[in-house]
């Protein structure tokens, strides 16, 4: 530990950590950042996978085959992270929106089950389906498994995607100059070195805790109790 430094320093540490963390993952436009190319099971003329990255909210991507069949894949440029997965519906037809879908993600031909997702019926805009992944997966393949209505088909107005480059996060002396510590005085004046190595640690602790986290926090309010002594 520092000499001087205090449970109040690692908080405003934290602070420091995560605005800067934040900022530096603003990206406008990541789909034409990050990804390579997008592919698509089937696609009816006119209205094909180019529409799913235009950013036109009057076109749309529509399958033309058979129930359960139809996906999406993004093919990612090496070292993305896809921090958030938005599929955007289009709702001019109930029967062609998707009500459940899945998605996988991993080597072309070792792609794992990441997530299924029952899409709500009062969505009609912008739809999560993946967030906070923590390493790169070169392709990410959404599978569109039931629409509402029993539809057959499915037409989409786009995807959209927030991520970031995986060496965006490496952690380096440089991040502490003084002029992005003048809103946190704990640190300002303190050696880079320092700042640098507290943070290293901290992250490691936050990697170890959140590896283990899902086993610690209780199912019901009778496990309050244990909580409490965790906490």
């Amino acid at each position: 530990v520092p000499p001087g430094w205090s449970y109040e320093h690692d908080m405003e540490l934290g602070r420091f950590l995560y605005k800067y963390s934040e900022r530096e993952l603003q990206r406008k436009d990541c789909i034409k950042e990050h990804l390579n190319n997008i592919e698509v099971s089937s696609q009816v003329e006119d209205y094909g996978a180019a529409h799913l990255t235009d950013n036109q909210t009057c076109t749309f991507w529509e399958s033309n085959g058979d129930p359960g069949q139809h996906w999406v894949r993004l093919n990612m440029k090496k070292g993305a992270i896809v921090k958030k997965l938005w599929l955007m519906l289009d709702v001019q037809i109930n029967s062609y929106i998707p009500r459940r879908v899945a998605v996988y993600g991993g080597a072309p031909n070792n792609l794992q089950h990441l997530r299924t997702v029952l899409i709500n019926e009062n969505s009609y805009q912008a739809v999560c389906i993946l967030r906070n992944m923590k390493t790169h997966l070169p392709v990410l393949e959404i599978r569109i498994l039931e629409c509402r209505d029993q539809g057959y088909n499915v037409r989409l107005r786009g995807i959209k995607i927030k991520s970031f480059w995986e060496w965006d996060l490496i952690l380096n002396a440089s991040m502490f100059q003084p002029a992005r510590l003048v809103r946190y005085p704990l640190l300002e004046g303190m050696d880079a070195d320092v700042l640098y190595r507290r943070a290293v640690l901290i992250e490691r602790f936050v990697h170890l805790l959140d590896s283990v986290l899902h086993y610690l926090i209780p199912l019901s309010e009778d496990s309050i109790g244990t909580f409490n002594a965790i906490r």
